[in-house]
């Protein structure tokens, strides 16, 4: 198994997220399984520790590898299957969500950081009750844009600064267009909303806690999680075939 596995292609980080997806489909490593050391995946592989950190690090915010730090990397669910993705992917637009994630990352991790110095009451409330109406939502089965929209936007307002408040309401509708768009991708992965409500989580309480540089990295892990999942779903959808050995 851990023969002619050279990977050879222009986008690596994403062969490391295929190669990993194989093993596990094909019984090579199951839920639960301790992966190999970095350094013998780097040499499994055929490429550095860099790339095949990202690759690990694109498997782990989507919730297939659990990364435990000083522990070793873990399997933690099983992958989709490619037919399941190629039909619901066909129309999200991979490009666009990654350029709103950059765009989100400027401007929220600063929100959630003055949030956690000028929120009052009201705010935190705000915030709780759009967490509390998205975990309703996942039990029903019941998914909208809403309180994922309506919790970021709390975090706006909590910061009391009139340019963070304009901006977020000037670009209301852009915002909703970019969170149906995440809304269609995160259907495609089932655990992808309760990843969102874990960081969402976080978030709240670093905020509710008065921990500004805590509240500003929470929203910076939940956002490159966004990122990650984004580009496991592209790499998986693309569905390249690569030259064993």
């Amino acid at each position: 198994m851990k023969n002619g596995l050279v990977i050879r292609k222009k986008k690596m980080y994403e062969e490391v997220v295929e190669r990993i997806t194989r093993l596990i489909k094909t019984g090579e490593y199951k839920v639960g399984d301790r992966l190999p050391p970095v350094q013998e995946l780097s040499e499994m592989f055929g490429v550095g520790t860099p790339t095949l950190r990202e690759g690990l690090s694109v498997l782990a915010s989507s919730g297939i590898l659990e990364i435990r730090h000083g522990n070793g990397i873990y399997v933690k669910r099983f992958p989709l299957e490619p037919e399941d993705l190629m039909a619901q992917l066909n129309e999200v637009e991979y490009q666009q969500l990654l350029s709103w994630v950059e765009f989100r990352r400027a401007l929220e991790a600063e929100a959630a950081a003055l949030a956690a110095e000028r929120s009052d009451e009201a705010d935190l409330e705000a915030m709780e009750a759009a967490e509390k109406r998205l975990e309703e939502e996942i039990t029903r089965g019941e998914i909208t844009i809403e309180p994922d929209y309506q919790f970021h936007n709390s975090i706006a307002l909590a910061t009391k600064n009139p340019i963070f408040i304009q901006t977020a309401t000037t670009i209301e509708h852009i915002i909703r267009q970019y969170f149906q768009l995440s809304l269609r991708y995160g259907r495609t992965l089932p655990w992808h909303r309760d990843l969102v409500v874990i960081e969402h989580r976080k978030i709240l309480e670093n905020i509710s806690k008065r921990r500004p540089r805590e509240a500003r990295n929470a929203m910076l892990e939940h956002l490159n999680n966004v990122a990650g999942r984004v580009k496991l779903l592209e790499s998986l959808a693309r569905g390249e075939q690569i030259e064993d050995r």
